[in-house]
Order: C-alpha cells, then structure tokens, then sequence
C-alpha cells in the first residue's frame, strides 16, 4: 500500500492568502516595500498635507480622477462647477463714478505699474489726443478717471504696445480720418508716465490704421491693418539690437517671410483684428479681409528666443491657418481681444452682418503644440450688452473691456470687469481622492503655523512608528497586552501555542 503521509520536515508556512512562502524571498519584500510605502506616507505625505492643510483654501486628498460630486464658491457667480478651463466670473459694469468723461471707441489702453491709461481713440465721432489715466489695485479695483499727459497728435485704431517699461502708439488714424506711418514713443522718467514724443527719426513703413502689435523680448512684430488701398497681410518687425549698449529697437522693416498667408499659399489681408500672444506663439484672431469678416485663427509658433520657428532646412515656417473647430465659431472683428494665463479671449466686436454682438468667446491652446481644440461660450459670462471697438486691459488677475461702441452706434463711456480666476471646487468627491476645505492661514503667520503644524504631525508619526516597531518585536508581549485591555474578549496565545509570526 503506497504511503499517504506528509513526507518528514517541518511544513512550510504560507502568508498573504497562500500565495506566498512566509519564509521566502518574495514574501519579505513585498512586506519591506509595504513598510517602505508606509514611512513615506507618514513621515512625508502626511505632514506635508497637513502643512497645506494650513495654509490653502482647500486641500486635495488622494488623485481625482474622476468626480462626480463638486461644490463650488458662491462668488463664481452661476458658472459650472467645476468651472471650465479658461472661463472668468462674468462680467460686471463700473459704477456711474468710475465711467469715463466721454464714451470713447478706437482706444488702446497700456499699462505702466499700478496706472492704466486709455490713449487716443474717437471722442465725439472725431480721433483725439486726450489719454486718460487711472490707478489701480490688486482687488480690481480702479480710481475716477483722470487727463494724462496727450499725445502730440489725435489718433485711433493705432497699435499701442509697452516694450520694455516704454509705451509705443503706432500708426492709426489721425485727425482727417487717413492712416499714419507715425511712432510715437512714452517718455517715462523714474517709472512715470511724463509726456510723448513723435519720433521724427523713424517711421513706419506704410501707414497703417487698425493693425495689431505684440512685444517679446526680440522686439515688436506689428501685423496687418488698413492701408489706403486696403487691408495689409505684412507683418513689420522692429528688433532689439543687443549689440550696443544701451540695447536699442531698430526701424521697422518689412518680413517677408511672415507674411500672413492661407493654407493654400493665398496672402490673407487682415485689419481689426487682434494678434495675442500665448505661450511659444502669435496667434492672430479674426478680422476684417477682402471677402469681410473674417473667423480664420492664424498661428505663428516661435522658438525659445521668441524668434519664428524654422523647418529642417532652416527656413521660417511662417503662419498655419485654422481648420474646423480652431477657427471661430463666428466671424469677428473690432473686438477687444487679450489673451491671459495661456488663454485667448474674444469679448463683443462686429460680426459677419457689421453689428456689434454681445458674446464673449475664449480658447485654451495646447501648452506643448500650441493647437486650438475648440473654442468656447457661456450664456452666464457674455457682455451685458453688444459693444464693439472696445480697448482690452489685463490687470493682474482681472479683464478690463473699456468704452466702445453700443448697438445704436452710441459710443460707450463705460468699464466692464470679469475676474479671469474662477475658484476651484472647495469639496469634490473622486474615485482616487477628494478636496476638502482648508484653513487658509496666509502671510508668514500662516506659513510658520503650517510649518509648526507638519513638525506635530510627523513627530507623533514618528513616535506611532516606533510602537509599531516594538509590537512586532514583541509580539507575545503585544498580544498579552491585546488580551489585557479587552479584558479577555481576545486570548492570545500561550506559550505552547505561540509560534511566532
């Protein structure tokens, strides 16, 4: 009869569901990454969580994946929870005491530290010299509007753009109502605005109304606008020449090899519409060309010296056209237009019928590639009313739309406000995780609590690791004492029973 016993030796033990040797290799390291994992989550996740917890609005426990379950701010005023990327708080109109001394359209507004200033544009149906200005604050807040220094010459729908601290009026339309090839330049002493100066030394190309200007550290590139003989698809660039010292910007001369073109090769004449600049790229958006309104998006991508990118044989790639959803959902034209935080925003303007329309459109463009996915509106965060011909201020995290032109023709003395940070969901509930409310300490009195507060978190950490540490090697002792305070409800095992782990 064939023997059916266990063979001699000691049998070997099996841990984790029978799956491993409780004695072997496999078994002790899954049980030291298991430790591993738990001192990083101890001594290091969870002080720093509770360092946070301290000192921002809302804390994220875990990865969201995906969460069903938002809740967001009151003070995001109607918009989705969680808010779509890009979107703001929906515009709000400035108090009668903060509107402007007349309405004003074909203005440009710049920024010089805490004052903003709308210069030129069309007052009474006639362009002006008059430039306001007013002083701002961190909360988005501004002062009653005041007269600042004038230009030397009325203009509207000129380019105006700040290149290295120095305000630039370029171009636009002068008192007759024609095109200039003028420069006038800020004259800024000690961070103030104190006067302008037309630059009899240099002057544009061609005269040009309704063109668009954006500066980066190579210079200005001045792209489009109206001619006398219509619209342009030149881009003018003036660089910065870093090989003198001071560095000085040079003339500006004609690029052939950005000229604005569409997929097929065909120039694409543009004026009134707005070049943005947003991440590694000019996107230039709308505008007015042969055949109208225009909803073309074009894009130039730029190198990491702001130069225009080259192909492998080292020749410039020059501006892509959009396609399909890329382009705008509508034509437009004379809108105020800004692009903030990698975002492209389109408020009011003209549309393919030439009246001013009240929506508001934006678009977040790939950080990496630069594409245009789609472009984006909500009913909540339109205009309050159509404007166009409107001038576009970014301060700090707020939109500014100023003056303009209403839907009977009447020019605008108003200010509209959006705020360009919607708050995040303070709770959301996830498959991996969750946001919960935080304290929102802030200031150094914040930060030092949030420090003092990690310090307790992962010292009594520490010292539950330590306990841990002698339970197990203890562990007979250990279960006695279990045995102990559950005052018998657990035995543990006696000697002749205790086999170790």
């Amino acid at each position: 009869m064939a023997q059916r016993a266990l063979p001699a030796g000691t049998p070997t033990r099996r841990a984790f569901f029978g799956l491993l040797d409780a004695d072997g290799w496999g078994y002790a390291f899954w049980k030291a990454l298991f430790w591993f994992a738990v001192l990083i989550f101890m001594l290091g996740y969870i002080p720093d969580r509770a360092y946070y917890f301290t000192v921002l609005p809302t804390l994220d426990l875990g990865y969201n994946v995906i969460s069903p379950i938002n809740f967001c701010s009151p003070d995001n005023d109607g918009l989705p929870c969680p808010a779509p990327a890009g979107s703001v708080v929906p515009w709000q109109p400035s108090p009668a005491d903060l509107a402007l001394p007349q309405g004003r359209s074909g203005a440009a507004t710049f920024q010089n530290g805490t004052e903003l200033f709308v210069a030129g544009g069309l007052v009474a149906g006639a362009a002006t010299d008059s430039v306001l200005m007013t002083t701002t604050t961190s909360s988005g807040n501004f002062s009653a509007w005041s007269e600042g220094p004038k230009l030397p010459a009325p203009r509207s729908d000129a380019a105006v753009v700040s290149f290295n601290g120095v305000p630039y009026v370029l171009g636009g339309s002068g008192a007759d109502g024609k095109p200039t090839d003028s420069i006038i330049v800020g004259q800024v002493d000690n961070g103030q605005l104190t006067g302008w100066k037309l630059d009899d030394t240099r002057k544009l190309p061609v005269a040009l109304s309704g063109a668009s200007a954006v500066a980066n550290a190579t210079g200005i590139f001045l792209i489009g606008g109206q001619t006398a003989s219509g619209p342009s698809a030149v881009v003018y660039r003036a660089r910065l020449d870093s090989t003198v010292k001071p560095a000085i910007l040079r003339d500006f001369t004609e690029e052939p090899t950005l000229v604005l073109r569409l997929g097929s090769g065909q120039q694409a004449p543009r004026a009134f519409g707005a070049a943005l600049l947003a991440g590694s790229a000019i996107y230039y958006v709308g505008g007015n060309g042969p055949d109208g309104t225009s909803d073309v998006v074009f894009r130039l991508s730029l190198d990491a010296k702001g130069e225009p990118k080259l192909d492998a044989n080292g020749q410039v790639i020059g501006w892509g056209q959009s396609t399909g959803a890329a382009s705008l959902p509508a034509a437009r034209s004379h809108f105020a237009g800004f692009s903030a935080n990698g975002a492209l925003y389109v408020p009011g303007g003209l549309g393919s019928d030439g009246k001013a329309v009240s929506s508001f459109l934006w678009a977040v463009p790939n950080g990496t590639t630069g594409d245009i996915a789609q472009w984006q509106q909500l009913d909540v965060t339109q205009l309050g009313q159509p404007i166009s011909d409107a001038a576009p201020a970014v301060v700090g995290a707020y939109a500014f739309v100023v003056g303009g032109v209403g839907a009977d023709g009447t020019a605008l003395n108003g200010t509209a406000r959006a705020y360009l940070a919607p708050a995040a969901p303070f709770f959301r509930l996830g498959v991996l995780g969750m946001t919960i409310p935080a304290l929102a300490l802030t200031g150094n009195t914040g930060q030092q609590l949030g420090f003092l507060m990690a310090g307790i978190v992962g010292g009594t950490n520490f010292v539950i690791l330590i306990l841990i540490g002698l339970a197990y090697s203890h562990q007979a002792q250990t279960k006695r004492l279990a045995e102990w305070l559950s005052r018998g409800r657990y035995r543990a095992p006696r000697d002749d029973e205790y086999f170790g782990e």
